[in-house]
C-alpha cells in the first residue's frame, strides 16, 4: 500500500509541474497573431492546456491529478502575469488578458468538476444483472400482484 501512495503523490508532482510548464508556455504566448489573426495565441493555448487537461482526466480518471494539473497552469499563469523587474506585463489588463485568465480557469474548474458517469454505468449494469438473475418467475411467481411502482403489493383495488 506504501508504494501506491508513494507513487501516486509522485506522479501528482509530476502532473504539478507539466500544469506548470504548460501555463507559463500558453501564457507568454496567449497574445500572439499567427498571419494576421490576433487571436491564434489564445486559440492555441486553450487547445493545448485544454488537451492535457482532459488527457490526465480521461487517461488517469483521477480528479486530484486533473485538478493538480490545472492547478499548476493557473499558478504558472498568476506567477508571470504580474508586472516585471523591468517594468514589463506579460498580461495586460485588456479583454484578451481578462480572456485568457477566465477561460484557463473555466477549463480547470470544468475538467475537475466533471461527474465520473462510469460508476452510474457499473451499478446499472449490476442492478439489470441483478434483475436478470431473478427472472420473471421468481418475481411473479409468489402469486401477489406486484405494484407497478415498485411499492410492495399491489391494493385490491387496482389503483
Amino acid at each position: 500500500m506504501r508504494g501506491s501512495w508513494l507513487n501516486r503523490v509522485l506522479s501528482w508532482v509530476a502532473l504539478l509541474i507539466v500544469g506548470v510548464v504548460f501555463g507559463l508556455a500558453a501564457t507568454v504566448t496567449h497574445a500572439s497573431s499567427l498571419w494576421g489573426f490576433g487571436w491564434a495565441g489564445i486559440v492555441l493555448g486553450v487547445i493545448a492546456c485544454g488537451g492535457m487537461l482532459l488527457a490526465v482526466r480521461l487517461l488517469l480518471r483521477d480528479r486530484w491529478a486533473a485538478l493538480l494539473t490545472g492547478l499548476g497552469m493557473l499558478a504558472g499563469m498568476i506567477v508571470i502575469s504580474g508586472r516585471g523587474p523591468g517594468g514589463s506585463v506579460i498580461v495586460p489588463n485588456d479583454l484578451l488578458g481578462v480572456v485568457w485568465t477566465w477561460t484557463v480557469a473555466g477549463m480547470v474548474l470544468l475538467v475537475a468538476a466533471w461527474p465520473d458517469f462510469s460508476r452510474i454505468r457499473r451499478i446499472q449494469q449490476e442492478q439489470a444483472a441483478l434483475r436478470q438473475a431473478q427472472g420473471p418467475a421468481d418475481r411473479q411467481g409468489s402469486g401477489e400482484r406486484q405494484d407497478p411502482r415498485g411499492q410492495g403489493e399491489a391494493p385490491a383495488d387496482g389503483s
